[in-house]
């Protein structure tokens, strides 16, 4: 077990006891709870994914959402074999996703609000949820 994962693990367990950091087992664990999310499908993905940039996907999964207060941690499939999390404060969210080496949305993202338990969800075939915001 990852280290660095051990704050997001310890987090998700408080917001969704039994999830682990993957979409699936997050939106199943947050139907059991009742937790209001509606998973989004990006229409044509497997066609038209490759020709969205990062900041594109960014745009899109959190057009007409202000982001939470406070800051940020983001998970992505890079951070289970690197243990780097990105940790931010939500206004400098879009910024620091822009500046990254890494394109981040080539796999699952998992977004963490702390100071609201919320989360977002970006699954790598195309769709996106908020949950508990």
């Amino acid at each position: 077990m990852n280290s660095s994962l051990s704050l997001p693990r310890t987090l998700l367990e408080r917001i969704l006891p039994g999830a682990t950091l993957q979409p699936e087992s997050i939106l199943e664990a947050a139907e059991r709870k009742g937790l209001t999310c509606k998973f989004l499908t990006i229409a044509d993905w497997e066609e038209t994914g490759a020709q969205y940039g990062k900041t594109d996907l960014f745009d899109l999964i959190f057009a007409g959402k202000p982001l939470p207060p406070g800051e940020v941690i983001v998970i992505t499939d890079e951070s289970f074999i690197s243990g780097e999390l990105l940790c931010c404060p939500a206004q400098e969210l879009r910024q620091r996703v822009d500046l990254s080496s890494q394109f981040m949305f080539d796999g699952d993202v998992v977004f963490m609000w702390p100071q609201i338990s919320g989360l977002t969800v970006f699954h790598h075939e195309g769709g996106f949820a908020h949950i508990g915001w």
